[in-house]
């Protein structure tokens, strides 16, 4: 039976695999103990806490799975780490070193790989897998970072902009982070502790000579921390208050509330009108009141209108002087009998004693 025939043209295109299945990754499960992370990682600084969270979290499920390589093509690599590997090591980790310690912390029984057997290609192919999940946390030492990219810089023949290109950034973004290798062991101890957290104080710092990094970070620290302007406080309205003035010779409200007379039923028979207890609202404050009655008066019969009454006019300067009597003198005592301290009640009626008598006798 003849085979079936195959283009040559199609061949040509077709990419060839120096290794084949190189390209092809392979999700294992595998005993965390026989994984170990590479040497290269720059993170050292783990979270025990965070760690122990994550690996209680993965009982459930690995949502992601950890990349690796298997020791054999990593040791062509990176021979000088033989001794540096355990002995039951099979796998060796690319990224993920985080998630393998959670697993170890709370003893789990297996860990997902994915055997990425590309990222063998070369020292630089590895090295930057290695670095590209660690610069994308955001919870990634600067100076560890710092470090890793020296290392990529080294790979390089210090050709940053080849370095930058293997990790995908700028040389800007490159130069920038790899600067901070010039600050000093206390100024580094100071990023460490947690005392030095913003990234562009690590960079001004880093661009000071040694002998003046500390000192200004120190008087720094003295200078007091800027105020915050709090947010405007508007002024509350005026409250308004009221004072009932009752007429001459009436102290208090009566008992109970004058009934209604009887509406008449002809001129000639109207009942002789009774005079009524009036009262006399006093403004205390400078303005007058904004409040609105909901309802009208009450009617004959004590029983208030639903409707809501028309909102006042607003009490002009004017309208607010003729509140005071001025033609009622009787009443315009009781005001100030009232409201005014004895001691002014006194000056006052001295004054207006003087006044009198000059009005009387015709003096100027």
């Amino acid at each position: 039976m003849a085979g079936k025939r195959v283009s040559l043209a199609s061949l040509a295109a077709t990419k060839v695999e120096a290794v084949p299945g190189a390209s092809r990754p392979d999700l294992v499960h595998v005993h965390p103990d026989t994984v170990a992370p590479t040497p290269l990682n720059p993170r050292q600084t783990f979270d025990e806490s965070e760690l122990t969270e994550l690996g209680e979290d993965m009982r459930s499920g690995q949502l992601q799975p950890c990349v690796a390589v298997s020791k054999a093509a990593y040791l062509k690599l990176y021979p000088e780490h033989a001794g540096q590997l355990p002995d039951q090591c099979r796998y060796v980790m690319a990224a993920g070193e985080r998630r393998w310690r959670a697993a170890v912390m709370v003893g789990l029984d297996t860990l997902d790989l994915l055997l990425r057997h590309d990222l063998t290609e070369s020292r630089v192919r590895f090295f930057a897998a290695v670095l590209s999940e660690n610069v994308q946390r955001q919870n990634f030492n600067p100076i560890e970072e710092a470090h890793g990219l020296q290392a990529m810089l080294d790979l390089h023949n210090g050709n940053q902009t080849a370095a930058a290109k293997a990790m995908g950034k700028s040389k800007q973004w490159f130069n920038q982070r790899i600067g901070l290798l010039r600050l000093t062991d206390e100024m580094v101890q100071l990023v460490f502790e947690g005392k030095l957290t913003a990234f562009r104080e690590m960079r001004r710092y880093a661009a000071m000579p040694p002998e003046e990094q500390y000192a200004a970070w120190k008087a720094d620290q003295e200078q007091p921390r800027p105020v915050k302007p709090s947010q405007p406080e508007f002024p509350a309205a005026p409250q308004q208050t009221y004072t009932a003035v009752y007429p001459a010779g009436q102290d208090s409200a009566p008992a109970t509330p004058p009934a209604a007379a009887d509406p008449p039923t002809a001129p000639e028979t109207a009942a002789p009108h009774t005079e009524q207890p009036t009262y006399t609202a006093v403004y205390i404050s400078d303005a007058a009141p904004t409040a609105t009655p909901t309802t009208q008066p009450p009617k004959a019969g004590g029983i208030p209108d639903p409707r809501p009454a028309a909102a006042p006019k607003e009490p002009t300067e004017r309208t607010q002087l003729k509140r005071f009597p001025y033609e009622d003198g009787l009443t315009a005592a009781e005001y100030l009998i009232h409201k005014m301290p004895l001691e002014e009640f006194g000056k006052m009626l001295a004054k207006l004693n003087v006044h009198w008598e000059r009005q009387n006798t015709g003096a100027s």
